[in-house]
């Protein structure tokens, strides 16, 4: 999951965890992988350098856990800032460093509802306690509408590295690595400078909330116009890139296992099973579910799945009418619909048709009376006929003197 820049074995070790950019499922797990690392190493501490301005909250949760179940000291050093959720991650920490001119704080719940607030404050207030920190400045990070002295009411708690350390909520200031290794007296330490690698950045970036939704959105839209689209093209092809990297993400980010990718994928050999049988049945629908099932459980959460789903699927939405007016309608189900007219002037020729137009000239007689319709018999045939106009009664004889389409127009030939 990582390199690093030392080999060290003994309990001596500083392991340097870099926390850079949003929180994200793939940055959790790289934290978490850290830590326990680290805790089998015996190492003498953890200094964690975050910069970010926030991320999911999920996923703070994961890397607030690990750090206090942690068994050996955490430092966390904000060398500029730690907002949102990487608030809560800092708070968790044994010890608090902050470079002057830092700050941290404003965890804004999104989206900002009473039950959002209530939760993450809550989160804030419990983690302060546990750290002996003061709660109610913790959950002023999260709840704008708590009255915490020294701040205005109505604004999130953001707190700069000299404000924190006025409220004693830190440790200390320091510029950098070098201090707070001074700081903790581990200027005599191993230290091990954890460097993600290429597999955990690319992870990061594909596990963030907004990439996730736009590769779901683009797979989406390549399938939807691979499917109006005659041929097998570079629609399909972006479709498949799209969704591989969907779920290859989150497999790098430790999300998912086979089985989610698996459902996804039997989903579609249903739906393309279903093209070949008349109507849409339970394969289709079965085929529909699976794809959908698989889709969200590859999310790091099933709310987060769902999110992400829904907004790549009103995202399409607006693009199907579209597709429809200019290709007239799916090339998979072209098949099944008859979609041009059958003619005289495309070849086609009607059978009754063709068969009544060899009725012209020939005799027959009415068997019921014609006023100006009625029927006749031709040829040991009884037909239904029209009069040239006249009113014909029963058992004469007439001629055929005009056939159009399946109407047949007769005379008396007396």
């Amino acid at each position: 999951m990582a390199s690093v820049n030392m080999q060290a074995s003994s309990s001596d070790q500083i392991h340097i965890v870099p926390l850079k950019g949003e929180i994200t499922p793939a940055m959790s797990a790289f934290l978490v992988d850290q830590i326990e690392m680290a805790d089998l190493a015996q190492a003498k501490g953890i200094i964690i350098d975050i910069s970010t301005l926030g991320g999911r909250v999920d996923s703070a949760l994961e890397m607030r856990k690990a750090i206090t179940d942690s068994k050996i000291p955490i430092v966390v050093f904000v060398g500029d800032r730690a907002a949102s959720a990487g608030a809560l991650i800092t708070i968790a920490a044994d010890t608090i460093i902050m470079a002057p001119g830092s700050h941290m704080g404003a965890a804004e719940p999104i989206p900002y509802s009473e039950k959002n607030v209530a939760f993450v404050s809550g989160e804030f207030r419990t983690v302060a306690e546990e750290k002996g920190r003061d709660p109610l400045v913790a959950a002023g990070m999260a709840d704008k509408d708590l009255e915490v002295p020294g701040f205005p009411k109505g604004k999130l708690v953001n707190l700069t590295a000299e404000e924190a350390a006025k409220l004693d909520f830190i440790d200390g200031i320091e510029s950098d690595i070098t201090g707070v290794l001074e700081f903790m007296n581990w200027q005599n330490a191993q230290v091990v400078e954890i460097e993600p690698d290429t597999a955990v950045k690319i992870a990061q970036f594909l596990t963030r909330s907004d990439v996730a939704s736009i590769l779901l959105i683009i797979a989406l839209f390549a399938m939807v116009i691979e499917i109006f689209v005659p041929g097998f093209g570079l629609p399909g092809i972006t479709s498949i890139i799209a969704f591989a990297l969907y779920f290859g993400g989150a497999f790098l980010a430790g999300n998912t296992e086979w089985w989610s990718v698996i459902l996804f994928v039997i989903g579609l050999v249903l739906l393309i099973i279903e093209i070949f049988i008349p109507g849409f049945g339970i394969i289709g629908v079965s085929g529909i579910i699976m794809i959908l099932l698989g889709i969200i459980f590859a999310a790091p959460t099933p709310g987060q799945g769902i999110l992400n789903l829904g907004i790549a699927v009103a995202a399409t939405a607006v693009l199907i009418p579209i597709l429809v007016k200019i290709f007239g309608g799916p090339k998979l189900f072209r098949h099944l619909v008859l979609h041009e007219s059958e003619t005289v002037d495309k070849g086609y020729v009607n059978q009754a048709e063709n068969s009544l137009s060899e009725l012209l000239g020939k005799s027959g007689e009415t068997i019921t009376p014609l006023r100006p319709t009625g029927t006749i018999l031709v040829g040991g045939k009884r037909l239904d006929a029209i009069s040239e106009g006249s009113y014909l009664p029963n058992g004469i004889k007439i001629r055929v003197v005009e056939v159009q389409g399946t109407k047949i127009v007769v005379t008396s030939e007396s």
